[in-house]
């Protein structure tokens, strides 16, 4: 299905007051969601493209038994798309929502990899993590790993919030928030701890849990990518909300020998936000060789506590480099829009997408996706805004010019997934 958004009432585009030498970067829009999305309820979608531009799009469903996670693949741009495969073989037993939702990476030579939280049979308050991978590309699926180490421990049930990526070296990778260090003394921990594994042999067998980062906010995504050096090493970085005295700052865990080890912990931005409860809005961050961009949010202390010294609630923005953490001034990504949140990045060749769900500003209120480019020279362009109603997101970069992406929005009796793509001039 191949459709132009100006022609669909419910898509919605609109400028920031950015100057206008800074007109909008996007050429062309296309709606491409797949046909059998089109009017059956579906939510929390992801996104992954290859090198040779093949999509991978997961999303899930539900009903009264439980939820599913599904995925398609288009090998030509969206023009069509594989049958939906259900990932999870134990039917009705995916835990998702917007934060925690089931991710898809690729690597090389048609490496597939899903990722997702599932429930365990006869506790509903307990998910582990489960990884399955495709050599081709979606056509066929190994079988389902369980990789947290703590399975046997029925106390220790709180997994979830993971995060792929397939390394330089063809390995792939999952991280995860981890609640063992609470196990058993409370269903959701104050703090909780990130773990990860990898695999060598393309997914069969999955490496011993690797300790990543402690004092970890328990409800809030984290964010992982790798590089490859020049001189040949792996830099592997995650991001993700501190908890340590209820203090939700952004922080950064990195690792540079191929995530053997994750030695260098950085604080990003000391906002000193403090919340005693769930801030459910994780970061989101780019790398490319020596570094990349971070994005975050930070909220309101319900204590009202001075604000000397303190940014203002929202969506910010800064450049990181290995070794040396956030570098340059942080910047808002608010203009234009209304209760910003749940920021996203994706790298491009020539720049950055960013994206955030936000209300646009003007009659009607609607909540919308927002994207916007960041430039090399650090120009930022217009926010587009698509859909109404959104209630999650993903967004993916290919190449130098074209972006895409995914998001679940209010339908009659539920939410819907739709997908698009972006062409820039």
């Amino acid at each position: 299905m191949r459709r132009r958004f100006l022609a669909l009432p419910l898509a919605l585009f609109a400028l920031s007051c950015t100057p206008a030498r800074h007109a909008t970067p996007w050429q062309d829009v296309r709606e491409l969601t797949p046909s059998f999305l089109t009017g059956a309820h579906a939510t929390d979608p992801s996104l992954s493209l290859d090198a040779h531009g093949r999509v991978a799009l997961s999303w899930v469903t539900r009903d009264s038994l439980g939820a599913d996670a599904w995925l398609a693949v288009s090998a030509d741009s969206g023009e069509h798309w594989s049958p939906p495969v259900r990932v999870n073989t134990a039917p009705h037993r995916v835990t998702s929502y917007a934060e925690s939702r089931p991710v898809v990476a690729w690597g090389r030579d048609g490496l597939l990899v899903a990722a997702w939280a599932a429930a365990r049979e006869g506790d509903a308050d307990a998910a582990d993590i489960a990884v399955r991978v495709s050599a081709d590309g979606g056509l066929a699926w190994g079988p389902v790993n369980l990789v947290n180490g703590d399975r046997s421990d029925p106390s220790s049930g709180y997994h979830g919030f993971m995060a792929i990526d397939v390394l330089p070296d063809g390995r792939p990778f999952v991280a995860w928030v981890d609640g063992r260090a609470s196990a058993g003394l409370e269903p959701e921990p104050a703090r909780a701890e990130i773990y990860a594994s990898t695999s060598a042999d393309g997914g069969a067998t999955w490496s011993r849990e690797t300790w990543v980062a402690g004092d970890v906010c328990p409800c809030c995504r984290i964010a992982v990518k790798s590089n490859q050096r020049e001189s040949g090493g792996i830099d592997v970085a995650v991001a993700y909300r501190g908890a340590a005295n209820d203090l939700r700052d952004p922080r950064l865990a990195l690792s540079t020998d191929g995530a053997a080890t994750f030695k260098l912990d950085t604080l990003v931005s000391a906002d000193r936000w403090k919340l005693p409860g769930c801030p459910s809005v994780g970061p989101a961050l780019t790398l490319d060789v020596g570094g990349g961009q971070y994005a975050w949010f930070t909220g309101e202390s319900p204590d009202g506590a001075t604000r000397r010294g303190r940014p203002a609630p929202g969506v910010y923005l800064v450049s990181w480099r290995v070794g040396a953490g956030a570098v340059g001034v942080k910047r808002a990504l608010g203009d234009s829009l209304d209760n910003v949140t749940r920021p996203m990045l994706a790298r491009l060749d020539h720049g950055t997408l960013v994206g955030a769900l936000g209300q646009a500003q003007g009659p009607p209120v609607r909540k919308v996706l927002a994207l916007r480019m960041l430039g090399l020279d650090g120009t930022l362009s217009p926010w587009l805004y698509l859909g109404s109603g959104v209630k999650s997101a993903a967004i993916a970069g290919q190449g130098a010019r074209d972006a895409w992406a995914a998001w679940a929005e209010a339908a009659e009796g539920g939410t819907r997934v739709r997908v698009a793509k972006l062409a820039r001039r």
